[in-house]
């Protein structure tokens, strides 16, 4: 870590070291203050919103920049690709049935919105078409892994320089708009047309270790009586 010219360069390692304390940062937020779980506020956009805040404040009062060294992404970026839908299978698909059909069928015709929206409002502001494809699916369904991807193609081919810059960020305020907004929605829904599941079973995710071997262990009492 080293500051040059008014930027703090940080390497590397820091640069990962810093994602996994945000991270822990966003679950002790959130097992804190329970209308974040309540929301289902991810841990990671708690935690980043909290640290780009303090960067925000940090660059107004000593007008010292942050530039973070990505060299790790691209590799972790690969381990994400290959991984993500490692446990899928086709008979996942089949017991869908209708609902996973119309659920495909929904998630095409708002990719072909946003597409539209995004290419609309690119032309308003007299930029390319394909920003407003950067700002649409790439971004929007594809998330920060695909924008990233896609950036260095777009910048070869239709000159768009800063089509990562553009993508991530379209990516960031999709991510957090979709996580801010998704929680309070559903469980507005869920309340109102009182839905139950056909089967409870414990929780795995954003529940505290603590918390999930004690729901484990009355389970496992409640079904030995």
């Amino acid at each position: 870590m080293e500051l040059i010219n008014e930027v703090l360069k940080i390497d590397t390692f820091l640069t990962v070291t810093l994602g996994i304390i945000v991270l822990f940062v966003g679950k002790r937020v959130n097992e804190s203050f329970g209308f974040l779980q309540e929301y289902s506020i991810p841990e990671p956009v708690t935690g980043g919103l909290i640290f780009s805040i303090v960067w925000t404040i940090l660059y107004f009062v000593s007008g010292i920049s942050i530039e973070f060294n990505m060299e790790a992404r691209d590799v972790l970026l690969v381990y994400f690709f290959t991984t993500i839908g490692i446990n899928a299978n086709f008979s996942d698909l089949l017991r869908g049935g209708k609902m996973l059909l119309l659920l495909v069928v929904l998630t095409v015709v708002y990719m072909l919105m946003q597409n539209f929206i995004g290419i609309g409002v690119a032309s308003l502001f007299d930029q390319p078409k394909e920003v407003g494809l950067i700002g649409g699916t790439i971004s929007l369904i594809g998330g920060h892994g695909t924008a990233i991807a896609w950036a260095p193609s777009l910048s070869e081919n239709y000159g768009i320089t800063n089509a990562m810059e553009i993508g991530v960020a379209c990516a960031t305020f999709g991510l957090i708009l979709a996580s801010s907004i998704g929680g309070p929605i559903a469980k507005y829904l869920i309340k109102r047309h009182q839905l139950k599941p056909q089967e409870s079973e414990p929780l795995d995710v954003g529940v505290a270790d603590s918390k999930q071997k004690q729901t484990i262990t009355y389970i496992s009492f409640l079904n030995a009586i």
